[in-house]
């Protein structure tokens, strides 16, 4: 016989009674109340120590039971214990989930939120990219850079040049090409509201049109992919995701701006870009050799200013630098190499 308390449902009155458990019946015997119901009916709590088991009834009411024998006796009259209390009592079988669930996160944050990203950025109303892209300019233009010093015939000459350019696979991804002064150097990206912003110290560096050409297909390709809308969404993480469906987007116009000015884009999305340069050069009959030589050139620059640099880790790691943003190695610039054998 076991002691417990039942309370019917209707009131709050607890009453005691005793169990007895034999041939999967429970048989419940208190003042006044006398019943018997079958052990499969019942619903019972998980075992916790310290704390009663809660065994509900099929008419609703429950059964307070602090007996640590009740567990052996339901399991002598056929009751069994659900799966995954089954599981979290035998600690080889709950690693087991716990390294199950701890996989499945990591997978989730390598590829299902890269996934949802990228499904967010083709799907994000233009107006939100407009919004976006003009906040990140205006952060460019109010401490970052400055107007452009290049003569206006200069830049005009540019504009017309890109613009001639035939976009591959007939595409035809809107864009507006601005220059810029900037004081940490040679620099281009791509803004989502279709601005392109190459600095006075790149075109200078460039020795030929072509050069200047490829890198302008190569920020194309960012724009046209999303990549900076895509980086966004990753950085920002899943609860942001998860506010931009229900159609909250204050705090992706607040933090996209420095975000998206301090992004480093990812290996796959600087191979998509340059997968596009190669394809918009083809089209366009120009040699990528002129691209690979000045992100070479650029390369070695870069490397010669960090070991000469007397900045502390800090302000190097805040330089604009074009391979800040757009991370270079001999791969990438022997496939641009390639790209005309």
């Amino acid at each position: 016989m076991i002691n417990a308390i039942y309370y019917d449902g209707h009131t709050t009155r607890p009453r005691p009674v005793r169990l007895l458990i034999h041939n999967g019946i429970v048989s419940l015997n208190g003042s006044g109340y006398r019943r018997t119901v079958r052990v499969a009916d019942l619903t019972v709590s998980e075992p916790l120590e310290h704390a009663p088991c809660l065994m509900r009834l099929p008419t609703g009411g429950v059964l307070e039971v602090s007996d640590p024998s009740l567990h052996e006796l339901l399991a002598q009259n056929g009751y069994a214990a659900p799966w995954i209390v089954r599981w979290q009592q035998r600690w080889p079988l709950a690693l087991l989930a716990l390294t199950a669930l701890l996989a499945l996160l990591t997978l989730g944050y390598q590829s299902g939120l890269p996934w949802a990203a990228d499904k967010l950025a083709q799907h994000l109303p233009s107006s939100i990219e407009r919004k976006i892209g003009e906040e990140q300019l205006r952060l460019v233009d109010d401490g970052h850079m400055r107007p452009s010093r290049l003569n206006l015939a200069e830049q005009a000459r540019l504009q017309r040049l890109f613009a001639e350019m035939k976009q591959p696979g007939d595409e035809n991804s809107v864009y507006r090409l601005e220059f810029r002064d900037s004081r940490l150097g040679p620099n281009a990206f791509a803004l989502p509201n279709g601005v392109i912003i190459m600095t006075d110290q790149l075109v200078r560096l460039a020795r030929s049109d072509q050069e200047i050409l490829g890198v302008l297909g190569h920020e194309l390709g960012h724009l046209h992919r999303r990549h900076s809308l895509r980086s966004l969404m990753q950085a920002l993480g899943v609860g942001v995701v998860i506010n931009l469906f229900i159609g909250d987007v204050s705090v992706v116009l607040a933090a996209a701006p420095t975000l998206l000015l301090h992004q480093n884009y990812s290996r796959h999305f600087e191979r998509e870009a340059d997968q596009y340069a190669i394809d918009m050069m083809r089209a366009n009959g120009i040699p990528l050799s002129p691209m690979a030589d000045l992100f070479e050139r650029m390369k070695e620059r870069a490397e010669e200013r960090n070991a000469g640099s007397r900045m502390g880790p800090r302000q190097q790691a805040e330089r604009s630098e074009y391979f800040s943003s757009h991370p270079s190695d001999g791969e990438r610039i022997e496939t641009l190499r390639a790209a005309d054998r």
